[in-house]
């Protein structure tokens, strides 16, 4: 079935469901509660093509999933738990596998027909069992989970290499283990957990401010987007209107941390690669962007810059600033690219490494740099406010190696510093806004989102009283860390480092 009689089933779908509901809860158009036979149609509907699906969730009475039909598109759908139980995704969704074990590790609640039932959070060292669930067990014995082992792998004598918090490296808190019979990895499997912290439920019950200041902290390297997205879907929910200069200002932190995080993830794979002149280049441009975030608004990562309703941040202080700013980093631009593309550079040595094609990202729904270096398009900026579409490229690279996510990077840091440039002059010209950062009083669902500079970051809330009365987040992560799994393997041992970094994999993005 081609993917766009796959979309025309979904939007006969959609409508069905709004001729049953009359809308979605308030009528909402874009949320749905479905039976189970309903549900049963969505999951048909996701076996012929799974790139709709964006990220799932659960509240102990329901399961959520995001869908993204379209570029912009959000819709939320949910089904009821029967008997702690419900149909999962993943048979049609290879992505929805992450969600479906995280949502049995939290509140105990089992995807039927599930493709993959291991844990990903829970490894026998918590001291209950479903921490979120009404009845949460406590757990009697520890017994720490253990990683299936590769058959090909004990025949051949092979050895199973391990990565991971307790390796005594200094990594992420995220568990690698890669099975290499010769010379080649034939099975890669991320395990999660090490670092969770319950952000969701966190949130719940607290004012808009509160939510902010958890969602700046769910990742450094993604704080404004976390924030911007989540601002907006409670602005949504609370039907509140947000200035121009707020939107322009959002843009601004969004893409100063944009630049910063590409320059790290850029000189992160220079680093594995053993580029040190690349790594020290990428690492000085972003020490430059750190220094001036700190000096204009007081914070090097740009955590709490963003309230709701209101700027939360000295627009003047960037746009006095804009154009020095700018000027330096396309120097240090102009550099990145010549060292990159030297004849003896690291372009030329990671050609072909750590490939993952149009079709498995299309299955697995990444975003961002991964998605365009794997010829998938879409960026969220042309449907968020303080943008204009001039401002950003079309065009995705096809070959989705690490050199094309390297290209697409430094090409993302060129964009970024145009749109800085163009966001200097609109907030020069701007009239400071008025404070809408009161306390909001009120009900309602809403959705946000955010380009994040690894991939797309979405937000669902339900507000009552002017409360996070519940809340779902959708990364990107998840779907890169099983886009990583599959890139990694047949490749060579030696090139594991580089092929890793070079989907700038934030385990706190997965470990909410």
């Amino acid at each position: 079935m081609a993917q766009a009689q796959v979309r025309d089933g979904l939007t006969a779908l959609v409508a069905r469901w709004a001729e049953v509901q009359g809308g979605g809860p308030g009528d909402v158009p874009w949320r749905f509660h479905l039976a189970e036979d309903a549900w049963r149609d969505l999951l048909a509907c996701l076996v012929a093509d799974p790139s709709p699906f964006v990220g799932m969730w659960c509240d102990g009475r329901a399961v959520f999933v995001a869908l993204a039909p379209q570029v912009g598109e959000m819709l939320v759908v949910s089904t009821p738990v029967e008997m702690q139980r419900y149909w999962g995704l993943s048979c049609a969704c290879p992505a929805a596998g992450v969600y479906e074990r995280m949502i049995h590790d939290l509140w105990g609640v089992e995807a039927l027909d599930a493709r993959d039932l291991r844990p990903w959070l829970d490894h026998g060292a918590w001291g209950v069992t479903w921490p979120l669930s009404d009845r949460p067990v406590p757990v009697q014995g520890a017994s720490v989970a253990e990683f299936r082992e590769v058959a090909e792998v004990m025949r051949a004598g092979g050895t199973i290499c391990e990565y991971g918090p307790a390796d005594g490296g200094f990594h992420a808190p995220a568990y690698l283990r890669l099975a290499v019979p010769g010379a080649r990895v034939v099975d890669a499997q991320w395990w999660m957990g090490y670092a969770h912290r319950g952000i969701g439920a966190r949130m719940r019950g607290s004012g808009p401010a509160q939510a902010l200041r958890l969602a700046a902290r769910i990742d450094g390297a993604a704080s404004a987007a976390h924030q911007a997205a989540l601002a907006r879907a409670m602005e949504q929910a609370l039907r509140q209107e947000v200035a121009g200069q707020v939107a322009a200002t959002r843009a601004m932190f969004c893409e100063l941390e944009r630049v910063a995080t590409v320059l790290f993830d850029v000189g992160g794979v220079a680093e594995a690669a053993g580029d040190v002149r690349l790594a020290r280049e990428c690492a000085q441009a972003r020490e430059h962007v750190l220094a001036f975030c700190d000096a204009a608004f007081g914070r090097r990562m740009l955590m709490d810059v963003v309230t709701f309703g209101g700027d939360g941040g000295d627009a003047a202080a960037f746009a006095s600033r804009a154009e020095e700013v700018c000027t330096w980093l396309r120097g240090a631009h102009a550099r990145l690219e010549a060292l990159y593309r030297h004849p003896r550079g690291l372009g030329g040595l990671v050609r072909g490494l750590g490939v993952l094609s149009a079709d498995m990202a299309r299955q697995l729904g990444v975003t961002g740099v991964v998605a365009r270096a794997s010829g998938r398009e879409g960026d969220l900026r042309h449907l968020t406010p303080g943008y204009h579409d001039g401002w950003l490229p079309a065009g995705v690279e096809q070959a989705g190696d690490v050199d094309a996510r390297m290209r697409v990077r430094l090409r993302t840091v060129g964009v970024s510093l145009r749109i800085l440039d163009a966001l200097g002059s609109v907030l020069s010209r701007a009239q400071p806004a008025a404070d809408t950062s009161s306390s909001p009083v009120g009900d309602g669902e809403g959705t946000g989102w955010a380009e994040g500079p690894r991939g797309a970051i979405r937000y669902w809330v339900r507000m009552q009283a002017g409360q996070l009365a519940a809340v779902g987040i959708c990364e990107s992560t998840p779907a890169h860390m099983l886009a990583s799994e599959i890139a990694m393997r047949d490749a060579h041992d030696t090139d594991m480092p580089v092929i890793m970094r070079s989907f700038g994999l934030s385990p706190a993005g997965a470990d909410l």
